[in-house]
């Protein structure tokens, strides 16, 4: 009797398992979306840019790790992080972690802190305040979700909004504070190629794999 009643309540938990906590387990799983990019720089494949979006109910975390090491450049590591709930940014950072730079942002009552670390021009962190009471869109975003209709997007590395142009043929352009333009190019909502127009030449990010 006593086995009978222990088979009957294995058999019991078993359909539990298998339709409640695995499709939880399931759900889990399918909340993060990651994407590799190799980095180019004229022919050459200079480094590796991946990025993650992982989403857990009404929060969402973006990270972008990018790494670049070859003859042409000196290694440059960064590492970018930012944090949304119920669709607002709450936190954000950026380390390069070849020379210890940070951005760190942070969502406060009357608006937002940006607090810059590591720079060899300044003694001291400098922090300066953005008046933005909710930002809804940033850097990270493009990679994951192409900005319609989107005029401004907040930069976690230069810890300030920046204006997005749309141009023709899915194509968004990004200004950068000195005046030049980042180039992210869409096919069918997904981003598969951003032009870097840098001081020391153009570079691209093209997407390699995509989950």
């Amino acid at each position: 009797m006593p086995c009978t009643l222990k088979t009957y309540r294995l058999k019991g938990i078993v359909p539990v398992f298998l339709f409640g906590i695995l499709p939880m387990l399931t759900a889990f799983a399918a909340a993060a979306q990651v994407s590799k990019y190799e980095i180019r720089f004229g022919n050459n494949v200079v480094g590796l840019l991946e990025v993650k979006q992982e989403t857990a109910g009404s929060n969402r975390k973006l990270s972008i790790r990018s790494r670049v090491q070859s003859k042409l450049f000196s290694r440059m590591e960064t590492d970018i992080h930012a944090e949304y709930r119920h669709n607002v940014l709450h936190a954000a950072s950026m380390k390069r972690l070849n020379n210890g730079q940070e951005t760190l942002t942070e969502k406060n009552e009357k608006g937002y802190s940006a607090v810059f670390r590591g720079d060899k021009n300044e003694k001291k962190d400098k922090k300066i305040h953005l008046p933005e009471q909710q930002i809804t869109y940033c850097v990270s975003d493009l990679y994951f979700t192409e900005p319609r209709d989107i005029k401004k997007v907040y930069s976690e590395t230069q810890g300030r909004m920046l204006d997005i142009q749309q141009l023709p043929d899915k194509t968004y352009a990004l200004i950068m504070p000195e005046g030049k333009r980042n180039i992210y190019r869409y096919i069918k909502g997904r981003l598969v190629e951003v032009e870097i127009n840098h001081q020391l030449g153009k570079a691209w990010f093209k997407l390699i794999e995509n989950k």
